[in-house]
């Protein structure tokens, strides 16, 4: 009696690599433009509004979503122009890197 074996192909798994980065890559970008947003409202709260109140909201947002502070302070005071996204995304991979090493 024969008996047919089934053969394991090993598939490459370059494409589940891509697909893992492109979704760690679409992640971060998601992230960061979490920090950038939340930034922006702490800083016309904090800044242009001077409105405790709502400043404590947007704080207690971040916290609630378990947000890095360090990082939010340094997007606030750390960049002149919270509007320009290029402004932000310098500052940010300035913390980034600080935190890497």
């Amino acid at each position: 009696m024969l008996i047919n074996k089934h053969k394991n192909t090993v598939q490459p798994t370059e494409p589940l690599l891509n697909t893992v980065s492109a979704s760690m890559e679409c992640q971060a970008r998601n992230d960061r433009q979490t920090y950038f947003s939340i930034t922006r409202s702490l800083v016309k709260a904090q800044f242009q509004l001077a409105d405790q109140e709502l400043s404590q909201r947007v704080w207690q947002d971040v916290a609630d979503r378990d947000l890095e502070v360090g990082r939010i302070i340094h997007l606030m005071y750390g960049c002149w122009f919270h509007g320009d996204n290029e402004a932000m995304t310098e500052t940010d991979d300035q913390f980034l890197s600080m935190s890497v090493m």
